[in-house]
C-alpha cells in the first residue's frame, strides 16, 4: 500500500526514478479498486464512481510511468505513445 501512497506524493515528480517493484504494485492495487468500484457500479448503479476514479488516478499513473522510464534509462516521453495513438484513431480519414 506504501507503494500507492508513494505514487500520490510524488505525482508532480517526473525527475526521480521508480523502481518496477513500485510500478507493479501501484498497477496491482489500481486493478483491485477498479474491480471494487466495477461491483459498486453494478449492484448499486454508481455510473460515475469510475470516471471520478480515473480522473483522480492519471495524474499519478502517468508520473509514475514517467519515473519508471527514467529508472530504466529512456526517455519519459515514450510513455505517450499509447496517448498519440488514440489521437491518431480519432482524425478523420483522408480524402482522395
Amino acid at each position: 500500500m506504501k507503494y500507492y501512497i508513494n505514487a500520490f506524493k510524488k505525482a508532480t515528480d517526473i525527475q526521480s526514478k521508480a523502481s518496477i517493484k513500485e510500478f507493479w504494485y501501484f498497477m496491482l492495487i489500481n486493478i483491485i479498486i477498479s474491480i471494487f468500484i466495477g461491483v459498486l457500479k453494478a449492484a448499486f448503479g454508481l455510473n460515475h464512481i469510475g470516471t471520478i476514479y480515473n480522473i483522480i488516478i492519471i495524474i499519478p499513473f502517468t508520473t509514475l510511468g514517467f519515473r519508471r522510464l527514467n529508472e530504466v534509462g529512456l526517455s519519459k516521453w515514450l510513455f505517450l505513445i499509447p496517448f498519440v495513438n488514440l489521437i491518431l484513431a480519432g482524425l478523420p480519414k483522408e480524402k482522395k
